[in-house]
């Protein structure tokens, strides 16, 4: 899905930058429009980066140009990655432990044995309830790896804050917003903090 996404994306930025005219474009076409055809090698780079391929999330390709070619934001020192990247490594740590310890409780494979079948409706409801639970634990992990990837690369790298003073940016890389998806107060508020990049991609 994640390469599907990144092809779809660079030819629509592609298409973009074919136009002589920059009016009718929304903001973030204009942003990342393509004024010229990438080499197949930058296009092989930008599609199978290896922090990214498998689990996401999805960027763009003006971003991983400006990256490679240290424009843009990465034109001057970035700052260090290196507290940035333990945070999600710990964040990835403590979500696989969860998983590890709960997957035994809660096995999804319950729900095709005669045992689950034999539970009342409050009993069933919990399980679940807490299956569905122990199962997201997986892919905050994977997503979590993939952020610290991205993030020691210098890739995650945004800007800075407006702060004062200014702190550095490394949303670029963030997946999911694990605390979001667990509290969410409406289901419309899960793609919001479920898949971050993708759903953010699809409105833009």
């Amino acid at each position: 899905m994640v390469l599907t996404l990144k092809v779809i994306s660079c030819s629509m930025n592609y298409s973009d930058g074919l136009l002589k005219e920059e009016e009718g474009l929304r903001d973030a076409q204009k942003k990342y429009r393509l004024a010229k055809l990438p080499s197949l090698v930058e296009y092989f780079g930008y599609c199978l980066c290896c922090g990214s391929h498998f689990a996401g999330p999805v960027y763009e390709m003006k971003d991983y140009l400006e990256w490679t070619e240290r424009k843009g934001i990465w034109a001057s020192s970035t700052p260090s990655p290196l507290l940035p990247t333990l945070r999600a490594l710990v964040q990835a740590g403590i979500c696989m432990g969860l998983y590890l310890y709960l997957s035994p409780m809660f096995p999804l494979s319950r729900f095709s044995e005669p045992l689950y079948y034999e539970w009342g409706f409050w009993h069933r409801l919990f399980f679940q309830y807490m299956s569905g639970f122990t199962a997201r634990w997986k892919y905050y992990f994977i997503w979590s790896i993939s952020e610290a990837a991205i993030i020691i690369s210098g890739l995650g790298f945004t800007g800075w804050s407006d702060s004062s003073p200014p702190k550095a940016k490394w949303d670029r890389a963030i997946n999911v917003d694990i605390l979001g998806v667990e509290l969410a107060g409406s289901a419309a508020q899960l793609p919001l903090k479920w898949n971050i990049q993708v759903s953010t991609w699809l409105r833009y």
